[in-house]
């Protein structure tokens, strides 16, 4: 399929953005935004004005994931920046931009070995180079026709459906960090599956006892069915999930323009509570922001897009995909004056051990850097009770968060309320009745877990060893 660009003159039905004043305060760190302002200063290096892409070229570009609305915007914008400094910029993302990309067009079934020359030449101009994107294709799963709509329950299975432990596997891809499977656990479990009862959960066939995402499709009147009133019970995970999204009214106060960040955004279930407690519309408007999710595993993004309705987020704008170091990106984000109101800390290693990483004090002071004065960190330190589960590395990590991100001050989850036995911090001091209370938007269905949180204090000159103290 050829998709030609538009000359500079506007050809009849091209939208035009109107003008508007750029508001660098409110800006921030929108990470849209920002994309499409790249986007915009890639073409415009080569003499390619977004405004007047046709029809077929914008499709093109939101099948390959960026947001045209943002992009027709940001090409509005008079201080896009100087050629030179787009030409470094465009070459330092590109490859990056690539790998987000590549996953995104298989989605909406565009190969890139079929691309024509013209295709390829709008695609090169926008800043995604296809010899880039063909690498990164070849280096996903195969998986055939599997992509045929966004939604789960609409999709084919790409690998024969057979039993395994108890639960259907509905897909599989090999992983550098290990194979990873898809499995929809009955609506009947018992035991240890009750839980994720009727679920769609992405696991790695070597850690069997560690839940890496977990989706329930949703239909027009709620999950297979259900009513729309009863919906938050099946969007509400039970777990650690329902933690992570109680973050928001701590951080309703920060600028608008600053987005929640998700440091291993996995299969995206904390993206899709936070859009769905927090809808745009809501009453508090602090509490919706967009989301930046970062995601190591391209195969994990690979299968969240066509089995856990990723692209359904990607697609609504609240949530912006990122594969890649995400500890790399956090310290670009500060290098490059880009902050977070808060951000979400949920990685683990290949056997679902705590990182290493966290249990240094430099990396947390990297991730304070990232955020915004008075945002607040949540992570989660341990997956619970499983044979990753390590609580000496769990306290020296929250003992360095608290020190690097909340000035000395956190509160700790109680392990094993409401069985949620993993070890979780949140940075900062407690919050005020307001906060999460009605007033502060905190969802009904969360308010359950205030009062399993207490609060912790790191004594003066003390790192490490203060958690346990007496």
């Amino acid at each position: 399929m050829a998709f030609a660009l538009a000359g500079r003159t506007p050809p009849p039905g091209v939208r035009r953005a109107h003008r508007r004043r750029r508001d660098v305060s409110a800006r921030a760190y929108d990470t849209v935004d920002e994309l499409a302002s790249r986007v915009a200063r890639s073409l415009a290096t080569h003499g390619v004005d977004a405004r007047y892409l046709s029809d077929a070229s914008l499709e093109m570009l939101r099948r390959a994931g960026v947001s045209t609305d943002e992009l027709l915007r940001a090409a509005s914008l008079d201080d896009a920046s100087d050629p030179e400094t787009a030409r470094a910029a465009f070459a330092e993302w590109s490859k990056a931009f690539a790998a987000e990309v590549a996953p995104s067009m298989r989605a909406h079934g565009v190969e890139a070995d079929a691309l024509d020359a013209r295709t390829e030449g709008m695609l090169a101009a926008a800043g995604i180079f296809p010899d880039w994107l063909r690498w990164y294709q070849s280096r996903l799963p195969k998986t055939g026709d599997v992509f045929d709509t966004f939604d789960t329950h609409e999709t084919r299975v790409a690998v024969p459906a057979r039993r395994v432990r108890g639960m259907t596997l509905l897909d599989e891809a090999e992983s550098e960090f290990g194979k990873l499977q898809v499995l929809r656990v009955d609506a009947d479990a018992t035991g240890a599956d009750a839980p994720f009862a009727g679920a769609v959960v992405l696991m790695r066939e070597h850690t069997p006892d560690a839940v890496l995402s977990e989706y329930r499709a949703s239909t027009p009147n709620g999950p297979n069915g259900a009513d729309a009133s009863e919906y938050s019970r099946f969007v509400t995970t039970g777990g650690v999930f329902d933690l992570f999204a109680m973050l928001p009214p701590l951080v309703a106060g920060q600028p608008p323009g600053y987005p929640i960040g998700v440091v291993g955004l996995g299969a995206g279930t904390v993206a899709r509570e936070l859009a769905h407690f927090y809808p745009s519309h809501g009453k508090v408007r602090g509490n919706a922001r967009r989301i930046v999710g970062w995601e190591l595993d391209p195969a994990i993004v690979h299968l969240a897009r066509a089995h856990f309705g990723l692209a359904e987020l990607e697609v609504s704008g609240r949530l912006v995909v990122r594969v890649g170091d995400a500890f790399q990106e956090v310290r670009r984000a500060f290098a490059e004056g880009r902050l977070l109101a808060g951000i979400v800390v949920d990685v683990f290693d290949e056997k679902s051990r705590v990182l290493p990483e966290l249990t240094r004090m430099d990396v947390w002071e990297d991730i304070s850097r990232a955020l915004a004065p008075g945002g607040r960190v949540i992570a989660n330190l341990s997956t619970g009770r499983g044979a990753g589960a390590d609580l000496d590395a769990a306290i020296a990590a929250a003992e360095c968060a608290a020190i690097a991100c909340g000035n000395g001050e956190a509160m700790l989850w109680r392990s094993g309320a409401f069985g949620v036995y993993n070890e979780v911090v949140i940075t900062g001091p407690p919050p005020t009745p307001r906060e999460w209370g009605p007033a502060g938007g905190l969802p009904s269905e969360l308010g359950q877990y205030k009062g399993e949180w207490y609060p912790v204090r790191a004594p003066p000159g003390r790192i490490h060893g203060w958690i346990l103290d007496p």
